[in-house]
């Protein structure tokens, strides 16, 4: 999935080598600023993970009605 993100989207490298200071809430939150209706967020999900909190704490931050 990394060469893949590296290779294909632009800017790929930006999205494989975030910084590790940041977590998770901070990513989404700078991924949704740079998504537009045409530029999607995708998530690929780990066994166990769930963002479900974070993407509702970001609606509401956001006036969205999760």
């Amino acid at each position: 999935m990394e060469n893949f993100v590296r290779k294909v989207l632009p800017m790929g490298n930006d999205f494989v080598d975030c910084d590790s200071a940041s977590n998770f809430f901070q990513i989404l939150t700078s991924a949704y600023e740079d998504s537009t209706p045409q530029t999607p967020i995708y998530f690929i999900l780990s066994p166990g993970s769930n963002p479900v909190k974070d993407v509702e704490e970001l609606a509401v931050r956001n006036g969205i009605d999760p």
